[in-house]
């Protein structure tokens, strides 16, 4: 045969009959060739680096690695997860196992600091962040859509009869943190809503990822008094689930006198008692949707990075009610 002919016969394309087809590749077969789809795919070897930490927070982080894990296996990909000290990220020092001869792609899970990952991005080796932002670094992100998830927590309160609306976070701990924070702000805004500084609490003292170092936190800051917000949104469940608990500690009572909203909607915000109101974060999604991301980045390194949002979910439980 030609190789013309039998290039055809092999692509399937026009110009040989079947019967010669159908010879050519019994031939192809017993000659020791596969079809290319009876070839195994190349395992990639895909990196996870994310703070130590995070690696044994149970109520966040494991779904959002779970979804990373889902995803990798339906696409052939082999992980590792590399966790980082303090002292590493501080001294900038990469992991000696993410190299370019050993490492296909990286998923960097949370806050690193913007130079550590200036280092990351300097190897050369296709990364895309989930969690996290800076304008200082241009690639690929994967974060939730955080401001119209508070937007949807705010109006929640306010849709309940709620003006006097407060807030607890921590305006420097991390980006989604940050982003809720000035969500919160704008979405007063929009309502007509004035803000009691008074009522903002951004000084709340995390542990890492786990939760707070003072427990005593909001027993020092609470004074019901008059101008006691009746509604109050927190950065994340665990903020919320501590609150209330100083609340009823106190004798105020969740939701007779005090409204509570939180964000991330954790395992346990549901069983709380009253259960929580809250934000649902798509968190396996954001998991999966960084490795969709990352195998797009190694087959279009040319292509302009992406920041892709997840939209969120208001759960509504029983931790406020409706006020005249």
């Amino acid at each position: 045969m030609s190789k013309n002919t039998v290039s055809k016969a092999l692509r399937g394309a026009e110009g040989v009959s079947a019967e010669m087809r159908s010879r050519i590749l019994e031939t192809a077969m017993k000659m020791g060739y596969k079809k290319i789809k009876d070839i195994p795919n190349k395992i990639l070897n895909v990196t996870i680096l994310c703070r130590e930490d995070f690696l044994v927070e149970s109520t966040f982080w494991s779904n959002v690695l779970y979804g990373i894990e889902n995803a990798a296996r339906s696409n052939n990909l082999k992980l590792s997860i590399t966790g980082i000290d303090v002292e590493g990220e501080e001294n900038l020092s990469i992991p000696s196992t993410v190299t370019k001869d050993t490492t296909n792609g990286i998923i960097i899970v949370g806050t690193l600091n913007d130079e550590f990952i200036k280092k990351i991005k300097a190897t050369k080796i296709p990364f895309v962040i989930v969690d996290h932002y800076s304008n200082a670094i241009d690639c690929d992100y994967i974060n939730t859509a955080n401001e119209n998830g508070m937007y949807k927590a705010v109006k929640h309160l306010y849709d309940n009869g709620h003006r006097k609306i407060g807030f607890i976070g921590n305006n420097e701990w991390a980006f989604s943190f940050r982003e809720r924070y000035f969500a919160y702000v704008r979405t007063m805004e929009d309502l007509g809503l004035s803000i009691d500084k008074d009522y903002v609490w951004l000084d709340i003292n995390l542990k890492g990822a786990e939760f707070f170092k003072d427990p005593e936190y909001f027993k020092k800051k609470i004074t019901v008094a008059e101008k006691f917000p009746t509604g109050w949104v927190c950065a994340n469940d665990k903020i919320a689930l501590a609150f209330m608990r100083s609340l009823e500690d106190l004798g105020v009572k969740i939701p007779d006198d005090v409204s509570v909203v939180g964000f991330d909607n954790i395992e346990m915000s549901a069983y709380s008692h009253p259960a929580l109101t809250t934000v649902d974060i798509p968190k396996s999604s954001l998991g999966e949707k960084a490795v969709n991301q990352l195998l797009y980045r190694m087959n279009n390194l040319d292509k302009p990075y992406e920041d892709i949002r997840l939209y969120t979910q208001l759960v509504i439980r029983s931790s406020v009610k409706e006020i005249i």
